[in-house]
């Protein structure tokens, strides 16, 4: 298969990145300034409550500020990510992602200033709303308009805006830079100018050709296939297979309910929940959380943590480019079985650094193991594997049921994450190794299912991986209906054609039609 990048869609990938790093910047604020934070929050209790600031108000704070966010995120996976349905791809993935950074930015802007965490909390709670929008609807926007051979280099090339982030946050963040109380309101200052030229640079795209094709605005579609593919590309076929999978369904809007009901699509929900089961229920999130944490306890000072993570980013920066092309060159279920060894491996390793550390405390070995953890929960996202997520909802789904799936993937995050991180530093003050066990035994389970379930989508259209999938789920269910039960034989095939009626395909046409009335019969 040939794999090329048609210029557009780089240059879109580009702007996108931009934005995203400067996202990242506002979120990697409170992890890398929390000293910074800390004081503001000293001065706020103090000077604005008139409270003394003990250790558990100052915990209190820290747990709002993660908090506020996250009702934000759920805030925007209920009234911000349907817009992208009846306002546009485009519309969803620029205008409120400009507007939510530049309110953030002020915000923080503000807080610097006025020293007032209040404030810092508001843009929390506004910088939880870009987090679905950049991590599904900006992603499923450069899927629609990206060739199929190419899928998986345009939804992992964002990876780097986390590189960069980092980058940025943890070489210009220590206190002997900008990292005081003083100067860090250099951060969102920077950030509210960059996100002004991004946004300006973004207004030149059209929308998704698949969305206007959703519209019936077919020669819009023609014109946006012809400025991200190019003009010598086959305009034509990709617009006849756009409109074969826009035909999939009859609906413009599925609902969640409608998805399930179907053999095929549920089939897809599973893949998409065993992968979301595998990817979150992991350690990586707590170990990005709480990193200065888990580096203290591994016998590291503060400073040493942030040198390691600058110096890890860096050595490990060209794993990222190796990264974008796995998905498209080895395919999906390859790329998933090799960071889900590294995935897995990394969950021992930090379970075995855990039970040392509670036994007789950090050394050199506890160290050189952490830096073990450290290496490969860069490597992991390296491959390209936190895409496949994303990736899949493209692909296994019609253009009518990716918003409802992907609010139902969204919330499933948060319900897997939100717990992880409120019940950790309990558990890590009574006996941390526990707290590690769940994802040691979770990942087997999940990881060999996908194994053995995960389909292989490289370079294919959409269509004809619905219908392929379709194909499959009708003959294991015809099989077992064949061999085990004879007798309900004809009611059970009356109830499939009801159930994959949803679906515009050859199958579910053939299962319906009563072929008694065709001329030759």
């Amino acid at each position: 298969m040939k794999f090329s990048v048609p210029k557009n869609i780089l240059l879109m990938i580009a702007c996108f990145l931009l934005l995203d790093t400067l996202n990242q910047v506002q979120t990697l604020m409170f992890s890398t300034l929390a000293e910074v934070i800390t004081e503001m929050n000293n001065h706020t209790l103090m000077n604005h409550f008139g409270l003394e600031p003990t250790e558990t108000r100052l915990a209190m704070m820290n747990s709002i500020m993660t908090t506020t966010h996250e009702i934000g995120n759920a805030l925007s996976i209920i009234f911000l990510l349907p817009v992208a349905d009846y306002k546009g791809r485009t519309f969803a993935a620029i205008h409120p992602r400009f507007g939510i950074t530049i309110a953030v930015a002020v915000c923080q802007l503000l807080a610097a200033w006025f020293q007032a965490s209040e404030i810092y909390i508001l843009g929390q709670f506004i910088l939880g709303f870009t987090f679905c929008l950049r991590t599904f609807g900006t992603q499923i926007f450069i899927l629609e308009c990206a060739p199929d051979n190419c899928r998986g280099f345009a939804s992992t090339a964002l990876i780097f805006s986390f590189v960069f982030g980092k980058l940025i946050m943890f070489s210009t963040s220590s206190p002997s830079l900008l990292g005081t109380s003083s100067l860090w309101f250099i951060f969102p200052l920077f950030v509210m100018i960059s996100s002004v030229v991004v946004y300006i640079l973004l207004l030149r795209f059209p929308d998704s050709p698949k969305w206007l094709v959703q519209q019936k605005r077919v020669a819009e579609a023609i014109d946006a296939i012809r400025f991200y593919h190019g003009a010598e590309s086959k305009i034509y076929e990709t617009v006849n297979n756009v409109i074969k999978e826009n035909s999939l369904t009859k609906e413009n809007k599925l609902s969640l309910k409608q998805v399930w009901e179907n053999d095929t699509l549920r089939q897809s929900c599973l893949i998409i929940l065993a992968n979301m089961m595998f990817m979150q229920f992991d350690t990586s999130y707590v170990l990005s959380i709480y990193t200065i944490m888990f580096h203290n306890q591994a016998g590291f000072t503060t400073q040493m943590a942030m040198n390691i993570n600058l110096i890890i980013t860096i050595v490990l920066l060209p794993t990222k480019f190796v990264g974008t092309i796995l998905l498209d060159t080895l395919g999906r279920r390859p790329t998933f079985f090799i960071a889900g060894i590294m995935q897995y491996t990394k969950s021992i390793l930090i379970f075995a650094t855990s039970i040392i550390i509670f036994i007789s405390g950090s050394s050199l070995i506890t160290q050189i193991m952490y830096l073990g953890v450290e290496f490969l929960a860069v490597l992991v996202p390296a491959t390209g594997v936190n895409s496949i997520l994303v990736l899949f909802v493209s692909e296994l789904f019609p253009p009518s049921a990716r918003t409802s799936v992907g609010q139902a993937m969204m919330f499933g995050s948060m319900l897997i994450n939100t717990p992880i991180v409120s019940v950790f530093p309990i558990v890590n003050s009574i006996f941390p190794p526990i707290f590690f066990v769940p994802f040691v035994i979770t990942q087997v389970i999940f990881g060999i299912y996908l194994y053995r379930n995960m389909p292989e989508t490289r370079g294919r259209a959409v269509y004809d991986i619905i219908e392929s999938m379709d194909n499959e789920v009708g003959s294991r269910a015809a099989s077992i209906l064949d061999e085990k039960l004879p007798l309900i034989r004809n009611r059970a095939r009356t109830l499939a054609s009801k159930r994959n009626s949803i679906l515009n395909i050859e199958r579910s046409r053939a299962v319906t039609f009563d072929h008694k009335f065709t001329p030759e019969n």
